[in-house]
This record gives structure tokens, C-alpha cells and sequence, in this order.
């Protein structure tokens, strides 16, 4: 079940004088209501259906250290995806910068010709795959009381074996841009077909909902702290 109160997730189905009293009963601080949008319909955040496992970059983090792989066009469809992510807040929560240098990330982005193995012990990993084209995980790690990030949010997107390299390419637009929403911490998958944080996205583009959501995310208490940085 989302973990967004159940009241928070009846927007569409709501006047919008309605709307606004549940919005203003559901915050857990002051943000400001024009923060949100007011018609998405919120999911799940947490680490499949771990409470404890909430996850979103810090105010002290911003801008974000974007590493991405200079291979065909990693680095633009890492940038168009991060883009469209910082779109979606209204109240300017997340901003970003690409280096050069991947040791200095916070995220870092790969595309290998194949996904990585789970490498360390306690790493959590989601998956997304669509059109038969290519498929995507992010990786993370926490330290042994699951208190903080051990280390940079990694994505990595790959082509299925065999797969047409055209088909391939339209396909890593969408899945690079769901595996950043991954990696900004939305540690869950979508149940909602549309969506682009569902299982299988088919296009890069936010639903109301995936703006809802990473909205109130980034304005709740986030369980786990960030990575030590360089």
C-alpha cells in the first residue's frame, strides 16, 4: 500500500475546496500548499513496503552531483531525465549539476552491456524493464543499522540481448528518466500503468502522480541519511 496517507491520495476524486482542507490536514510541516499538485494521486516511497527504508537528498546536497557515462547519449538523456524530475517541484527542492568525475557523484549513471550482479552485502536494487528493448536497476547501500547511505545512488541501463540498437535507444530516454526518480529516492514502483516510475514505463513523462508523489516525498522526514561526501 502507498505509504502517502490515504486521505492525501484522494485528489482527483475530491472538489478542490476539499482538496485543499485534506492537502492542509496531511502535511507534516508548514510547506506551503502550492508546493504540491493537487490532483495527482500519490504511491508508494518506501523500500518495498519498508517504512524504515525513506529516502530523499537533502537541502545541504543541492545541487546534486550527477555523474553519467560519456557513451552514445548517456549523458543527454541523463541530463533530459534529471531535467524533467527537477521540473516537477514547484518549490525549487532539487537542483543539479553533471561532473566529471565519478568518485565525486551522488549519482552516477552507467549504461554496460549488461546490468550489474548484486556485488555488496545488504545492497537493495530496483528493476525496470519495457518494450523488450532495454532494461534499467539503481543500486544502494546502507551501513549495517540502516541509518544512512553507504555511497552514491547508482543507475545503470542496458540493452536486452539481441534487442534493435534504434529500438534500444528510444527505449534508454524513458528508463534512464525512471531510474533517476530511483535514485532520488523514490524506492518503489508505480502500481499505476502511465506512469513512468511503473514497473514497465513506455514514455518519458511525469503523470500527476509521479509529481505528487516525489513532491511529498522531499516534504516528509527522510529515514535515512545520505552518503558521506568526498
Amino acid at each position: 500500500m502507498p505509504r502517502v496517507p490515504i486521505a492525501c491520495r484522494l485528489g482527483p476524486l475530491l472538489g478542490l475546496a476539499a482538496v485543499l482542507a485534506v492537502l492542509a490536514a496531511c502535511r507534516e510541516n508548514s510547506t506551503p500548499k502550492s508546493c504540491y499538485d493537487l490532483y495527482g494521486t500519490g504511491y508508494a516511497y518506501d523500500f518495498n513496503g519498508d517504512t524504515s527504508i525513506v529516502f530523499h537528498w537533502p537541502a545541504s546536497y543541492m545541487p546534486l552531483r550527477v555523474y553519467a557515462d560519456s557513451v552514445g547519449e548517456l549523458r543527454a538523456d541523463t541530463r533530459a531525465g534529471m531535467d524533467l524530475w527537477v521540473s516537477a517541484f514547484l518549490c525549487h527542492e532539487v537542483s543539479y549539476t553533471m561532473v566529471a568525475d565519478s568518485t565525486t557523484a551522488d549519482i552516477v549513471v552507467r549504461n554496460p552491456a549488461a546490468l550489474p550482479a548484486v556485488v555488496v552485502r545488504g545492497m537493495r536494487e530496483m528493476h525496470a524493464d519495457s518494450v523488450g528493448a532495454c532494461h534499467g536497476v539503481t543500486q544502494f547501500a546502507t551501513d549495517s543499522d540502516t541509518t544512512a547511505l553507504v555511497g552514491p545512488m547508482r543507475s545503470y541501463v542496458a540493452a536486452f540481448p539481441g534487442a534493435d540498437t534504434a529500438a534500444a535507444r528510444a527505449c534508454y530516454h524513458f528508463i534512464t528518466a525512471h531510474e533517476l526518480g530511483h535514485a532520488l529516492g523514490l524506492l518503489s514502483e508505480s502500481p499505476n500503468f502511465g506512469d513512468l516510475m511503473f514497473a514497465a514505463p513506455t514514455q518519458a513523462q511525469l503523470t500527476d502522480n509521479d509529481k505528487f508523489t516525489i513532491q511529498y516525498l522531499y516534504h516528509v522526514k527522510s529515514r535515512l541519511g545520505p552518503p558521506p561526501r568526498p
